[in-house]
């Protein structure tokens, strides 16, 4: 390495570093936390860490291994990293492999590698894109299915090639946990499909697997004893109103929660939250999953949503982990106007409450 590049990347390495630390860090007492300390003992403390599509900004770059102090900080002791491949419409057979040369593979080993490094362990979870930039509901990943048998095999076959060569990307990088697919709705009831994928991806793979159910549509899935974890996408309604009170939202929880316990205890397969997240607006306990930002801004009632959350599930030993949405490898980015009422929980009062529960002990 040249002098004077060294000098110019410890020079951003700095001007991250103080980026980084002007974000006011709201500590956990800031909001109450009473009654929320207890025995969480999660495998799993994480955070889904997103990738800014410009070489230079996303995985494997300065700005991420920054962000990676900032999570470890926090509380976190695992990464959630996110791979796409592409379809063109969700009628489509075909899987599109490297279609993004920011996510080209040099990218992703360097990300991996940097997270190990610093101590964290990794979950790899990909993800199918549909339709381009058009967020076309209609199009989504939770609506491809084939009823013709033949283009059924097709998209299998398709997908089962970018789900292989995801799992040897993890094996080599020794990446602790891999998701084999993400409320892929439609096409999950195929129960034998799947029970081959799995067993091609063991073929591939020796760490834990699991998959990225949609809500309770995890009930509706039959291959769960073929992966180690249940995996579910919790963005579940707690409120119907806009402010509710912490006691609101944690009696919110009881909708679910004993549909949660009973669907792990019929497998005997602990349960991971693969993502779960709040905007920081308010009513926005109400539908989690959306992403309208019209609402005036609330870090009070995300914050509260996730309190309500860690009291909920904090004496339930079938959770395994939870891996909270999300956080970007550079929040100086062009996401940057989404942040004040978007997900990411980074500078927000809701990072003090997930600080107080990762960091709780018994």
């Amino acid at each position: 390495m040249s002098e004077l590049l060294g000098r110019h990347q410890l020079k951003l390495t700095i001007s991250i570093l103080a980026l980084l630390a002007a974000v006011p860090f709201i500590s956990a007492s800031e909001i109450s936390q009473s009654g929320s300390k207890g025995p969480y003992n999660l495998e799993y403390k994480g955070a889904v860490l997103a990738h800014i599509h410009k070489i230079g900004n996303g995985y494997g770059s300065w700005p991420s291994k920054a962000m990676h102090s900032h999570l470890n900080g926090v509380g976190y002791d695992t990464v959630q990293l996110n791979t796409f491949a592409y379809m063109r419409g969700r009628k489509d057979t075909e899987v599109i492999i490297g279609h993004d040369p920011t996510m080209a593979k040099q990218f992703l080993v360097s990300e991996i590698e940097n997270l190990h490094r610093a101590g964290f362990k990794v979950m790899l979870k990909p993800h199918i894109w549909v339709g381009g930039h058009n967020l076309d509901s209609d199009n989504w990943r939770n609506k491809i299915d084939f009823e013709d048998p033949l283009e059924r095999k097709e998209w299998f076959s398709s997908y089962g090639k970018f789900i292989i060569s995801e799992a040897e990307l993890a094996e080599k990088t020794g990446v602790e946990i891999f998701v084999i697919g993400t409320e892929l709705v439609g096409v999950s009831k195929y129960k034998s499909e799947w029970k081959e994928l799995i067993f091609k991806v063991r073929e591939n793979y020796s760490g834990k697997l699991t998959y990225a159910a949609e809500g309770m549509n995890a009930e509706k899935i039959e291959f769960w004893d073929s992966l180690d974890y249940i995996g579910i996408d919790a963005y579940f309604p707690l409120s119907e109103k806009s402010n509710p009170t912490l006691k609101e939202l944690v009696s919110g929880w009881k909708k679910y929660e004993p549909e949660i316990k009973e669907l792990s205890g019929r497998y005997g397969k602990k349960v991971i939250f693969t993502e779960i997240g709040y905007k920081s607006v308010e009513g926005t306990a109400i539908k989690p999953w959306e992403w309208n930002n019209k609402a005036r801004v609330s870090q009070e009632e995300q914050a509260l949503a996730f309190e309500a959350t860690s009291l909920a599930f904090k004496d339930k030993p079938y959770l395994a982990g939870v891996f909270i949405w999300k956080y970007f490898t550079d929040m100086n980015s062009y996401e940057r106007g989404n942040n004040l009422k978007g997900f990411t929980p980074y500078g927000k009062k809701a990072e003090g409450v997930i600080s107080g529960w990762f960091m709780s002990r018994e």
